[in-house]
């Protein structure tokens, strides 16, 4: 998956693609991906989320995002920066 992903990096000039862990402390641990609006509010798509040995590609927006799973994102690398900010604040 990684080197799939790399390669269409390289081939889309602007496009990048990087892995951001959700730490437990995230508001968004425990809700769905509509309710963290990342596409909405950054630009960014969710492609896939990484949890314990599984994948779960091409994830809707009723995906329920749990504390250490790894979300994998397509987007601007401003937009990415933006996703880590909103996906990884702290909630208190």
């Amino acid at each position: 998956l990684a080197q799939s992903l790399a390669d269409i990096q390289q081939q889309v000039e602007g496009l990048a693609i990087d892995w951001v862990p959700l730490p437990v402390t995230s508001p968004f641990a425990g809700r769905t991906i509509g309710d963290a609006g990342v596409r909405t509010r950054t630009g960014v798509s969710i492609v896939a989320v990484l949890r314990d040995d599984e994948a779960f590609p091409a994830p809707g927006p009723e995906f329920q995002l749990e504390a250490n799973d790894t979300v994998v994102v397509v987007g601007t690398p401003e937009g990415i920066r933006d996703t880590d900010d909103l996906l990884c604040r702290s909630s208190s």
